[in-house]
């Protein structure tokens, strides 16, 4: 029988009190004093590898105040997505152990924690003379995002369990969002459902946006996994049913893949189909569209801010669309970091990442644009909620989308080292079946045959 547990992420803002009943007043942070030795590595440098993100413009302007404290050397390495990930496979597996500490996420360390490529930071929170429980609180971090990081390392089975592979940065589920004054001047509401997205679909360019709707739809692993995986999910379509059938071509999934290849033809640009999450952001941003579709609600940070933005002021959010059957779900997404196994500084990268994800600084990233808070002490502080409170049509919009979007957002894909590479194969269908080259069932019943043998390796 296949088994694993799903994560649900009502960490996110499931409870509206956060913002209300609270006043929360910065304490413990690493810039009081601490119970450990902050000097113990004084005179290491280490390399910090990150993906390009608006995480790393929020921490960058604090890491000389770590290097002050500590006497350590922090050597940023920032790089896109695919090229960084790229170097830091091949450092990795080849326990080089140039890079120290990176950016990740649980999808990406069921492969590192099966090859052995990372290490285990329980002993870290464990060992008294690099950690200081009281100041750090790891209870402070919302349950179900740092259990996300624990896996036994057992195929399709046991996440949420046993070693702590990484800690996480930020949370992020997806939402629309959109132009209110398009939708007021094409005279249309916000689709509540994917039915009604597909009938205004070809009216969302006859306005003032030059385009109607996007979203990333690049032929990757978060193509199935996040923001189409979001519709898949609506559809009722999960990778593997109770007893780990593979259902990438069932009839749910040939409907969802249908009716998604349908929107992007209606209602995107030519070159639609290679656009990343970059693109997706900041074409949103830009104000040449009317609806960002399924896409990341850690966007709204730079839709909001009027020196990247053209839509500061013109800009809504709404949960994302409910499937045929009148359903809701979501996925989710948690960057988080670990530290590599091969790595000759051990002790000096725990003391990076304990500090860059202690509560202090974890609060002051998520002021500079790093979004969705993981610790509880973020969302209780009052100046987080005010921010977020002022985003939307109308004040408090975000917080109540994002609320219901935490409902339903779950990571419902089953733990395995291959599963990028299969998600890969289940985006080049998707791709297929939107350049022409196949129908939906050919493509998808193709590509599950390709995928079923990875299953057991």
């Amino acid at each position: 029988m296949f088994k694993y547990k799903i994560l649900i992420n009502k960490f996110l803002f499931g409870n509206l009190n956060y913002f209300t009943a609270f006043i929360f007043f910065i304490s413990a942070g690493f810039t009081t004093a601490q119970a450990i030795d902050m000097k113990q590595q004084s005179g290491e440098a280490i390399t910090v590898m990150l993906v390009s993100h608006p995480f790393v413009d929020s921490i960058k302007p604090h890491i000389s105040e770590f290097e002050a404290l500590t006497g350590i050397t922090v050597n940023l390495d920032v790089l896109p997505e695919g090229s960084g990930t790229e170097k830091l496979l091949a450092d990795l597996s080849s326990r080089a152990g140039t890079i120290d500490v990176f950016m990740t996420s649980p999808l990406s360390n069921w492969q590192y924690a099966t090859a052995g490529w990372i290490e285990d930071l329980d002993p870290f929170l464990e060992d008294e003379s690099l950690t200081d429980a009281a100041a750090y609180d790891v209870e402070d971090f919302f349950q179900g995002v740092l259990d996300s990081n624990r896996w036994t390392r057992e195929l399709l089975a046991g996440i949420g369990e046993g070693p702590l592979w990484a800690l996480p940065i930020n949370s992020e589920s997806y939402l629309l969002a959109y132009r209110p004054s398009v939708f007021k001047e094409l005279g249309i509401d916000v689709p509540k459902t994917y039915a009604e997205l597909l009938n205004i679909a070809d009216k969302l360019d006859q306005g003032s946006a030059q385009y109607g709707l996007l979203t990333r739809f690049d032929k990757f692993w978060d193509l199935p996994y996040l923001t189409f995986g979001t519709m898949l999910q609506s559809y009722g379509v999960e990778m593997l049913d109770a007893d780990g059938n593979l259902q990438i071509c069932s009839e749910k999934s040939i409907n969802a893949t249908n009716d998604f290849v349908k929107l992007i033809q209606t209602a995107s640009p030519e070159g639609a189909g290679a656009f990343t999450w970059y693109e997706s952001m900041q074409g949103f941003a830009a104000g040449q569209y009317a609806l960002s579709f399924n896409e990341a609600d850690l966007f709204a940070p730079v839709y909001q801010d009027p020196s990247q933005s053209e839509v500061s002021n013109d800009v809504g959010y709404a949960p994302t669309p409910l499937g045929p059957d009148g359903y809701r779900k979501a996925g989710a997404w948690i960057w988080s970091m670990s530290i590599n196994a091969a790595s000759s500084k051990k002790e000096a990268a725990w003391l990076f990442l304990s500090w860059v994800t202690s509560k202090d600084i974890m609060i002051r990233s998520h002021l500079g644009g790093n979004m969705n808070p993981v610790r509880k002490s973020a969302w209780e502080n009052n100046d987080v909620a005010a921010l977020v409170n002022s985003w939307g049509e109308y004040p408090g919009q975000y917080v109540e989308v994002t609320s219901t979007m935490g409902e339903v957002a779950a990571v419902r894909f089953p733990p395995h080292p291959e599963l990028t590479r299969m998600l890969d194969r289940w985006a080049q269908a998707v791709q297929e079946v939107y350049y022409g080259k196949a129908d939906a069932k050919e493509a998808l019943c193709n590509a599950e045959s390709d995928i079923k043998p990875m299953l057991s390796q």
